[in-house]
């Protein structure tokens, strides 16, 4: 397997692990560390795509990765602004 496929399929797997630990929010440092990997490689995905060509569709698997991966600072983000206006 070469490294577009796999960075494509880890990032998919680390972001949907990632996003899935949102429901128990004592898991939650554990989903911003693997949101962080899962990140990383769908940004490597993404590179190799573009540089490569290799999908002709509009979209590989890394912006799926990429998507699942950023819902947890997406998460983190929203309970700092709620926790933020709320107490004002």
């Amino acid at each position: 397997m070469n490294l577009f496929k796999l960075s494509g399929y880890l990032s998919v797997a680390f972001g949907a692990v990632a996003s899935i630990l949102l429901f128990n929010p004592h898991w939650i440092m554990l989903s911003l560390l693997l949101s962080i990997l899962g990140f990383t490689f769908a940004t490597i995905n993404i590179y190799l795509n573009a540089k490569h060509e290799i999908t002709k569709s509009n979209f590989s698997l890394g912006y799926i990765g990429m998507t699942l991966a950023s819902l947890p600072v997406i998460f983190l983000m929203i309970l700092i602004l709620k926790k933020k206006y709320v107490e004002h």
